[in-house]
């Protein structure tokens, strides 16, 4: 295959990079910095500089032209910036012959959507739900510890943890904002992979034991825990997912609340592929109606991400 994976300064591009290139995969790596700045422009066989995502037109039209030029029949895109991007705009890549690797756009509406996704689960008894609101449909009395973030962020952006009525006051931008009971435990999130055609999936749950200010785990314990697993997979058969997500909850009294679902490979796709799992083939495979492995044993283990620091 020839391949586009965009935002290659990304903490998943390194191990998508190197595991398209172990199957002798041709890829094209873009990123809105210069290619010197970024270890992974050496993992690409062709790196380009690319316009910022927020210019929607000139950004999909440099996707088109990008690919056009070298041939590529396959975008990854591996934020979620480009991806609601590229999603909004998908009449650009309509008989191209070019294939969007990333979720369907009924998907998207509700992963990307942390409103619409509490709506859809919320009365589904197998899915533990947090409370959420909106400013419109808020009580005048909270009687509860809340959280504030955006309905559609991304990397923990705009978030407010036990906002007080007056902070919840003070947000401008009210109508972009959703708030949540603040629910106390550990934080888990699932790497799942599913064939939408097969209906073959695959999770591997890992604990979120250090994690970034953004919310990219750098030290996690996996967990083959098999009420978490068999939850992620009800959530990902009702949304018919096709691919690879990353599922995130948090754990109180034995249940697994689900808290979001990011449409790409996470940060730390990488501790699934040190597992045994080839979580990035495996989407490339969904995406062509292939067949995938299915679920694999885990055991129980501590792995941390390092870094190092190379003269590029």
């Amino acid at each position: 295959m020839n391949i586009l994976i965009t935002a290659i300064g990304s903490m998943s591009a390194a191990c998508a990079i190197s595991k398209l290139k172990e199957k002798g995969h041709f890829i094209v790596g873009c990123d809105i910095y210069p290619g010197e700045w970024h270890h992974e422009t050496k993992l690409c066989d062709v790196f380009i500089q690319a316009p910022f995502a927020t210019k929607e037109d000139v950004y999909c039209q440099f996707l088109v032209d990008t690919c056009k030029k070298h041939n590529l029949q396959y975008i990854i895109p591996l934020t979620d910036l480009e991806i609601d991007v590229i999603n909004r705009n998908r009449s650009y890549f309509k008989d191209t012959g070019i294939h969007l690797c990333m979720q369907s756009a009924d998907v998207l509406v509700l992963a990307r959507d942390k409103y619409a996704l509490y709506n859809f689960f919320k009365d589904d008894p197998f899915v533990p739900s947090i409370r959420t609101f909106k400013f419109s449909n808020l009580p005048e009395t909270i009687d509860f510890h809340c959280v504030a973030k955006p309905f559609n962020g991304r990397s923990s952006e705009g978030l407010l943890l036990d906002a007080t009525r007056e902070q919840l006051n003070a947000i401008k931008n009210k109508d972009v904002y959703i708030i949540q009971e603040m629910i106390d435990g550990e934080v888990f999130t699932v790497d799942y992979c599913r064939s939408s055609k097969f209906s073959t999936d695959v999770a591997i749950p890992r604990q979120e034991l250090l994690r970034t200010k953004n919310g990219a785990g750098t030290s996690v314990e996996i967990t083959p825990d098999d009420s978490l697993i068999e939850l992620t997979r009800h959530i990902g058969s009702k949304l018919n997912i096709n691919g690879c997500v990353n599922m995130e909850f948090v754990e109180n009294n034995g249940k697994y609340y689900l808290i979001d679902i990011n449409p790409r490979f996470s940060a730390g796709v990488a501790f699934s592929v040190l597992c045994g799992y080839d979580m990035i083939n495996s989407h490339m495979a969904c995406m062509e109606g292939k067949e995938i492995q299915g679920q694999i044993k885990l055991t129980k283990q501590i792995i941390i991400k390092k870094y190092i620091e190379v003269i590029q």
